[in-house]
């Protein structure tokens, strides 16, 4: 199957000021080498802790930051060389949910023009009322009724709130959605309903999804292959039931042990198996494996030499004693 979207070799980083008065700014890389593709309705589930640069590598794959290497493909158009005005135009076929459903709102819009914004841009032809018309399709579509395009942000619940943003990333139609931590903010009710709204939005549209969070029980339940990433590098690729069935790199399985237990009581017998120590620094990354300094299986070569993504029997792990035992 053609891949909508792929990203070969891709790295990104944040350009930070200089030590001193003159000194030039540099970039702080965050993203290293990341290959990946995306099919029509299937979900890439991306996950890693906090600062392990998922963000940032959702932000490079629409070039909202730019790639310092490396090429993102829209069917097979290399995004990464377009012009401004094809990238615009291009635009309304990838879109992305945000984090923080309240903040990614305008306050002083209403919710009906919040969501028929997109359409001005990408379909300038469209008159006021047939904006206005598909805004409110587009809510319908999220399950917010008709009233709901008069209100404004504050009046809504964050789970509300996330539901405007998703019915405007959908209100132009588009064929892949990034999803950056669209659940992260909400109650655990609400985050099972939001969820549960996007694989039925992509049942119905065909959507792609790329869905990065923290959470890997959510992951589990919405994606179709799962990707971890480590301090910027991808450690392990798989299809979603091979990997929580066995998952290769340690630091996969230190996520999965890290996951909180419903039952106090199997809680209580697992304390001690969360993840240890903190995230290595970007300005100063490790030379070898950049799970080493934590790694319960680490050896001298693990600190020394970083170990490649090889391939066990269609999925890829980047760890020197990936399948062993």
């Amino acid at each position: 199957m053609t891949a909508l979207l792929e990203a070969r070799d891709l790295s990104a980083g944040y350009p930070v000021a200089g030590g001193g008065l003159l000194a030039r700014a540099r970039v702080i890389p965050v993203v290293h080498d990341v290959s990946l593709r995306v099919e029509a309705g299937r979900t890439l589930g991306i996950v890693g802790e906090s600062g392990c640069g998922k963000s940032t590598l959702g932000r490079a794959l629409l070039r909202l930051i730019e790639p310092s290497a490396g090429r993102v493909l829209w069917l097979g158009q290399d995004v990464t060389a377009m012009p401004a005005g094809a990238l615009r135009r291009r635009r309304s076929d990838m879109q992305i949910i945000f984090q923080d459903p309240v903040a990614a709102l305008d306050p002083r819009m209403t919710l009906g023009r919040i969501v028929s914004r997109p359409l001005a841009t990408f379909e300038p032809g469209l008159s006021r009322a047939a904006r206005r018309d598909r805004a409110a399709e587009a809510l319908r579509l999220v399950g917010l009724g008709e009233g709901f395009a008069g209100r404004y942000p504050h009046e809504l619940s964050g789970g509300q709130a996330q539901r405007v943003g998703i019915a405007r990333a959908v209100v132009g139609r588009p064929k892949l959605i990034v999803c950056d931590e669209p659940v992260s903010a909400l109650d655990v009710s609400i985050q099972a309903q939001v969820v549960n709204l996007l694989m039925d939005l992509q049942d119905s549209m065909g959507l792609a999804l790329v869905f990065i969070s923290h959470n890997l029980a959510v992951v589990r339940h919405i994606s179709h292959e799962v990707m971890v990433m480590c301090l910027g590098r991808v450690v392990e690729k798989a299809p979603r039931d091979a990997f929580y069935e066995r998952p290769l790199h340690p630091y996969s399985r230190a996520l999965m042990e890290a996951v909180p237990e419903p039952d106090p009581r199997r809680e209580k017998g697992r304390i001690g198996t969360a993840l240890p120590g903190e995230l290595p620094s970007a300005l100063r990354p490790p030379p070898g494996c950049v799970f080493a300094s934590r790694c319960p299986r680490a050896a001298a070569i693990c600190r020394t030499e970083r170990p490649a993504l090889r391939d066990f029997g269609g999925r890829l792990a980047a760890c020197h004693f990936a399948g062993e035992g």
